[in-house]
């Protein structure tokens, strides 16, 4: 245990060394960028910036393992493919970082601006309402290479007036907030409700912006005591649960996915009940997907399981930083609970929202993101163990809008590749007008399509139940 102390210190000591890029080089003036087609990697664009720890967790993950964001619009009225096509070269040229690639310089990955970066922009024809599942299927698989670029892809599926745009996005670059805040301007865009967009600064590195508690010298007490913290936690968790079920190891699988919506009679019941209770949304919905995972995948077996939640760190960092800067904000955070089949839903519900509050309250969030390249480190090179049973991302109330001029948005989806050292089941939600669509991730070696929706119901069950009487 000391030795991982002392590691844990090592690592904290050279994110110290990592400090405040105080210099940053701008990238090229948007006239020098041309859209071609030639092959970026035989020419060496400016260096952006150096990647920040979260960022280099992420970038480690995907040498695992692909690491996508999917995102899809369901349209009515959908523009022609050629106005969605000049709205992204409009975005992409808004983003510094879908003009960009990652490569090593030295011993460090740095973003570096693509000479001449090419839009990746497909068109399908659309055969079937359901035909956008199987691509963003595909797209959760799909292995980006960060050196060549561009860092994100996308298809449109269409037929007479009707389409299914598929976004898919290095997970490096972009998070929920800024992804959802890049689909409201291209919706714009397409619509005619704005006819172009600045360029934009590139997005600074997250860590500068930290408070002064969680940098310097200051973070690396911080980070050793959040750290012995998890260790203990872990230890403990791999004590109570000798000779119980844990996560199996199944490495490779194919990533499937699955949707649940919650409509908005059961979204105001839930969230009056909530209030009453002193209970977030985001802690209901994830005791009801620790409580169905157990019921379905632990046979409801008293154990302790293990969740993550993606705190957007945003709002925290000095000064705040908004969405419109494509980039990936986020930490994880790891909670473990004791939790039995028959656990009455108010006091998992309660238990998850005191160990949320308390993290993000201590500032663990920032520890957490700090600690993730080490993290990821561990989890990829000794392959001995999975990350959690569940996860959850929820983003609250989205900024899109059910109507862009004539063209009418009537679904929303967003995935995570599915993951073999990630949990379980993973999920994404988020309240969309007065409903949630909470979109879910799994593989096909950890449970099969009608297993993932027999959990589905469950979840739906629960939290029916839960609005009504304590349960």
């Amino acid at each position: 245990m000391v030795i991982y102390v002392f590691k844990w210190l090592n690592a904290a000591e050279n994110l110290c060394e990592r400090q405040a890029i105080k210099r940053r080089i701008p990238y090229p003036n948007k006239e020098r960028t041309l859209l071609g087609e030639l092959d970026s990697r035989k020419f060496r664009g400016s260096m952006l910036r150096k990647l920040g720890t979260f960022e280099r967790a992420m970038l480690i993950t995907n040498q695992h393992a692909p690491f996508n964001i999917i995102s899809v619009l369901r349209l009515e009225n959908a523009p022609a493919p050629h106005i969605l096509r000049e709205a992204l070269l409009k975005i992409q040229k808004r983003q510094p970082f879908l003009r960009a690639r990652i490569v090593d310089r030295g011993k460090r990955s740095c973003f570096e601006a693509l000479p001449f970066p090419e839009l990746p922009f497909q068109v399908i024809e659309r055969t079937s309402e359901d035909q956008w599942r199987g691509i963003a299927e595909q797209e959760m698989v799909h292995h980006h290479d960060p050196s060549a670029g561009a860092l994100f892809r996308a298809s449109y599926i269409y037929k007479d007036g009707s389409g299914d745009l598929v976004l898919n996005v290095y997970h490096t670059i972009m998070d929920a907030a800024s992804g959802m805040n890049l689909l409201d301007e291209l919706l714009q865009l397409c619509a005619g409700d704005i006819t172009d967009l600045p360029p934009l600064e590139l997005a600074p590195l997250m860590e500068a912006h930290f408070p002064p508690q969680h940098r310097g010298l200051h973070r690396i007490f911080t980070i050793a005591k959040y750290a012995l913290a998890q260790m203990g936690d872990m230890m403990r968790f791999n004590w109570q649960t000798r000779k119980k079920r844990t996560p199996p190891m199944n490495l490779g699988g194919k990533g499937h996915i699955a949707t649940l919506t919650l409509p908005e009679d059961l979204v105001d019941l839930l969230s009056r009940r909530g209030r009453k209770e002193g209970v977030t949304l985001n802690s209901l919905l994830n005791a009801a997907l620790m409580l169905a995972t157990n019921r379905h995948l632990y046979n409801g077996e008293n154990t302790p399981m293990q969740t993550f939640a993606f705190p957007n760190l945003r709002p925290y960092t000095l000064p705040p930083i908004g969405p419109e800067s494509l980039a990936n904000y986020i930490s994880m955070l790891r909670f473990t609970v004791e939790i039995s089949g028959e656990q009455g839903f108010w006091n998992l519900a309660h238990e998850l929202h005191t160990q949320i509050y308390n993290a993000l309250k201590l500032g663990d969030k920032f520890s957490a993101a700090l600690m993730s390249e080490m993290l990821m480190k561990t989890f990829t090179t000794l392959k001995s163990m999975r990350m959690g049973s569940t996860a959850l991302n929820y983003s609250g109330k989205v900024p899109l809008k059910m109507q862009y001029g004539e063209i009418k948005l009537v679904d929303l989806h967003g995935f995570v590749s599915a993951y073999d050292l990630g949990p379980e089941i993973s999920s994404q939600a988020r309240l969309f007008g007065e409903q949630i669509i909470w979109d879910f991730m799994y593989l096909d070696t950890d449970m099969d399509a009608a297993l993932a929706e027999d959990i589905l119901a469950e979840i739906k069950l629960i939290l029916e139940k839960a609005s009504q009487d304590h349960v």
